[in-house]
């Protein structure tokens, strides 16, 4: 099962991001968009697991999140990955609490690497994806639409749990699957 270390949105943060890809939507850009329901932000991910991994995966991931107490998330602004001219992935920012995501993102990345899985080359970018560019059709009024939502304050949230998701991939998208849900402090 392709799985993923993740924390959770808000219902309000959720809606706002519904209204930020309405937005952009109306430009037409060939992008696919994430269905507001699977919006979160990503620790790890770790690709194809073995069931009988899974166990192991539990405990690493309850572990690292073991000692760190609840913390706020301020998402705040638009931007595009590898950059605004080339987009490939259109994202919300995080603006407060990038520390602490890093730091259990780092904790849960150690702990996973005891069990054979890669750490990740790239330095940890607190984000959430929103959609995914297929295609450079009306690319100016997308990229247009993100320089106009740059700054927009889309709100916050408490992280008081981390997520051990499983994917499903289909012709309509990923469902995803709650494997395990890890309380914070």
């Amino acid at each position: 099962m392709r799985t993923f270390i993740a924390v959770g949105i808000s219902d309000e943060v959720r809606e706002k991001i519904a209204q930020i890809q309405a937005e952009l939507k109306k430009g037409e850009p060939d992008v696919k968009w994430v269905e507001p329901e699977n919006l979160h932000i990503t620790l790890k991910f770790l690709g194809e697991v073995s069931e009988d991994k899974l166990p192991g995966v539990i405990e690493k991931t309850r572990l690292a999140a073991s000692g760190i107490s609840h913390f706020r998330v301020h998402i705040i602004g638009l931007g595009s990955f590898p950059s605004l001219t080339s987009p490939r992935v259109v994202w919300v920012g995080v603006k407060e609490g990038k520390n602490e995501l890093r730091n259990l993102s780092e904790r849960v990345e150690g702990n996973l690497s005891d069990l054979g899985f890669t750490k990740e080359k790239r330095e940890f970018s607190a984000h959430l994806t929103i959609g995914r560019v297929r295609s450079p059709r009306k690319k100016e009024k997308l990229v247009k639409k993100i320089e106009e939502f740059a700054n927009y304050d889309v709100g916050e949230f408490s992280v008081d749990k981390v997520v051990i998701m499983e994917s499903q991939l289909s012709s309509k998208g990923p469902t995803y699957k709650i494997a395990k849900e890890l309380e914070l402090e």
